[in-house]
């Protein structure tokens, strides 16, 4: 059956280094979905740039992924292991542009970093030494999430993506009987009164 829900774009932001992450996002994202958005009213769209990016010309490239991707978004889940990725010539790497933009914008960002152990030889040094600065930074100018393995990480999204849905996105749904009851009242007035209460 059908049913009326708002939808929160979520962007999901990350080097190439954490593709399985990335899986786990979405996945963990349609979880929800299945289990909550009937009784929330609100449904969670996972983007990212290699799901929703299309080919334009005119702009460099990470203000046209912004422009097209990112400014819509209410939710930004970034995660990092070994790379920062690769410098946009604002930023270190297009996801730390993406995050600057979204917690400029004022909207709620999820920064996950990654202690999975790696071989020391497959580190790009500069990538990794650029990736701790980053992730010192963010230390504080807020709450970072790290984890050790991909389960640990699958636990914790799940588990923090429904508080921050009900502390974040769930409080800028209308209240659904205000409107119903608010309708209700004007379908009984005048269209002068009506055009009053707009």
């Amino acid at each position: 059956m059908s049913y009326s829900a708002t939808v929160f774009r979520v962007m999901i932001a990350t080097p190439s280094d954490v593709q399985e992450e990335r899986e786990i996002v979405r996945e963990i994202i349609h979880e929800w979905n299945a289990t909550h958005s009937n009784t929330a009213r609100l449904v969670l769209l996972p983007v990212g740039s290699d799901t929703h990016a299309v080919p334009v010309m005119g702009d460099r490239p990470q203000e046209i992924l912004n422009e097209q991707i990112l400014r819509d978004c209410d939710l930004l889940v970034a995660v990092f292991w070994r790379r920062i990725g690769t410098d946009t010539g604002r930023a270190p790497s297009g996801t730390v542009e993406e995050v600057r933009e979204h917690l400029e914008a004022g909207k709620p960002a999820m920064l996950y970093f990654s202690n999975a152990l790696v071989a020391p030889s497959s580190v790009d040094q500069t990538q990794y030494l650029a990736l701790l600065e980053f992730k010192e930074q963010c230390k504080t100018e807020g709450l970072i999430e790290e984890y050790d393995s991909l389960d640990e990480f699958r636990q914790r999204f799940s588990r923090q993506l429904q508080s921050i849905v009900q502390d974040e996105l769930q409080p800028a749904i209308p209240n659904a009987e205000l409107l119903e009851e608010q309708l209700a009242i004007r379908t009984g007035l005048s269209e002068d009164a009506q055009t009053l209460l707009l």
